[in-house]
């Protein structure tokens, strides 16, 4: 038995009008009539159709309380711009699609009721005949052009499918049972604070943010304000000094006038004092021949005792007097002969500072030459102070401007060391379980699209513990990733610290069955 299926004509099938929904992309339309050779459709179009362009329609026929929807591929016939219709003329019906339409023409020019069975057993039942004879064009006799290439198109790559679908299932079981992933991982270094030897201002920043430098280059250059305050200080104590110098010679020179009139009063006192010795001496001597005459007589009792004493003790004051004045004449001439006659005895005090002021003025001699040794030593000093990196590095950010005036000890620059960057990652505590020190592990560098191996070197289950302010440990959620794990690397060089990194553990588990097969596993 053969069966040739003809194309739907739309002079051989009848045209309905009954409900019929047809959707053309985003828009919806209600068809004007439609039958097994097209459709007719009216409606506010966005943009319609151009002229033998073709289409995919979404026919939606309303039966019973529910939609059939068919879809069929339709080519423009007919524009009616100024009513707004277009005419489809299906080009690609399949065959359940258009015996399933049928039905319905037929039953609606027919005036008959169909049943929801039938159209049910319609709808699941194929309409496409299975021959029973043999296929008298086997594959193997078709020429090239008439293969299915779809076909086999589509089953070659539902093969390569599989076969990507099955190795990533595998790949991300293996990832899963012997590979811890943790994406909370970053490349850190060691930071220094470079601060400012001396207090000063800013003359010159020659390295910008981020540039790498090496061991001794220049970061920055400040002028030493302290060394210029010191030296306009010893300056001002210089010029102090000469002038208290120049009015203390003119003060010496004063008194040395004065002392030639001292020495004067010196030499007069001492012929005054000579004169009044030897007035004491004439004294000393009637004192004596009065007590001779006292004794005489009181021997002969013409006077009374009281008298001789009154004598006697008149002379002795006269004695005293006389020694006094000899003791005083000798030290005026001891200090005219020393060279201090300078200095008068008015009787109550030394009149006369020559001695003092010529000391004073040595003193101040002397200052003045240190001074002016300290001012050449501080001028002949460098006022600049240069700042240079203490080891290779790089520059991560400048604190200060051109030109600011900043403190001793004050933070100049954040200096990074290069070539011991390290890799913290940080783990749940029940991933940290997992890891094993000195374990390898694989490292990717998403912002460089980079793989790289590293070595565990240190493990901190308490590391998130601590509270940093109050240097105390304190409970964390066991979710919270509080373990820190330190890593580095097996070979080539690091990014800047701060770049993210994913890091590949392998994964150790306590149990025995995995750990069987994880050595299995390195065996094969």
């Amino acid at each position: 038995m053969e069966i040739i299926h003809e194309r739907p004509s739309q002079r051989l099938h009848y045209r309905v009008t009954a409900p019929m929904r047809v959707a053309m992309g985003a828009q919806s339309f209600d068809a004007v009539d439609w039958g097994l050779g097209g459709c007719r459709i009216a409606g506010a179009f966005r943009d319609l159709p151009e002229m033998g362009s073709c289409h995919t329609l979404l026919c939606t026929l309303p039966f019973q309380g529910f939609n059939i929807t068919l879809q069929a591929e339709a080519e423009v016939v007919r524009l009616d711009e100024a009513g707004g219709e277009v005419a489809f003329r299906f080009v690609q019906l399949g065959e359940r699609e258009a015996a399933l339409m049928q039905h319905f023409v037929e039953d609606l020019v027919r005036g008959k009721m169909t049943d929801v069975a039938d159209t049910i057993v319609r709808i699941d039942t194929p309409v496409t005949p299975v021959p029973t004879k043999p296929d008298p064009n086997p594959v193997e006799a078709l020429p090239v052009r008439r293969w299915p290439l779809r076909q086999i198109v589509m089953t070659l790559f539902y093969v390569a499918l599989g076969a990507a679908v099955f190795g990533y299932v595998g790949v991300y079981a293996f990832a899963t049972l012997f590979r811890l992933e943790v994406e909370s991982a970053v490349v850190t270094a060691d930071r220094s604070t470079v601060t400012a030897p001396v207090a000063g201002r800013i003359v010159d920043l020659p390295q910008r943010t981020g540039a790498l430098v090496t061991a001794g280059s220049l970061l920055a250059v400040l002028e030493n304000t302290d060394r210029q305050d010191t030296l306009r200080r010893a300056k001002s104590e210089l010029a102090s000094t000469r002038a208290e110098l120049a009015e203390r010679q003119a003060l010496v020179e004063e008194e040395r006038r004065r002392a030639e009139g001292y020495a004067l009063v010196a030499k007069n006192n001492v012929r005054q004092a000579e004169s009044q010795l030897a007035g004491l001496a004439l004294a000393k001597e009637n004192a004596s021949l009065k007590l001779d005459r006292v004794r005489a007589l009181a021997a002969k009792g013409l006077i009374l005792t009281d008298e001789v004493e009154t004598a006697e003790l008149s002379l002795k004051s006269v004695d005293s007097d006389l020694a006094r004045k000899q003791i005083h004449i000798q030290e005026l001439k001891e200090l005219i002969d020393g060279g201090n006659s300078i200095r008068l005895f008015t009787g109550n005090a030394f009149a006369g500072r020559l001695a003092e002021m010529e000391a004073r003025v040595a003193r101040l001699k002397t200052e003045e030459d240190y001074q002016q040794r300290l001012v050449e030593d501080l001028g002949a000093r460098e006022t600049e102070q240069e700042v240079l990196a203490p080891t290779d590095g790089r520059l991560i950010s400048v604190e200060i401007a051109r030109g600011n005036a900043v403190k001793q000890g004050a933070p100049l620059l954040v200096f990074e060391e290069t070539g011991a960057e390290e890799i913290w990652a940080f783990l749940t505590q029940e991933e940290v379980l997992q890891v094993r020190r000195g374990s390898t592990a694989s490292l990717y560098v998403p912002t460089e699209n980079r793989w790289m191996s590293a070595e565990v070197m240190e493990i901190d289950r308490t590391a998130g513990f601590v509270d940093e302010v109050t240097e105390t440990h304190r409970f964390r959620s066991p979710d919270g990733r509080s373990a820190q794990v330190t890593l580095r690397p097996a070979e080539g060089d690091l990014p800047s610290s701060g770049t993210p990194v994913t890091v590949y553990f392998e994964r150790h588990r306590n149990n025995l069955v995995f750990r069987t097969l994880q050595q299995l596993t390195r065996g094969l």
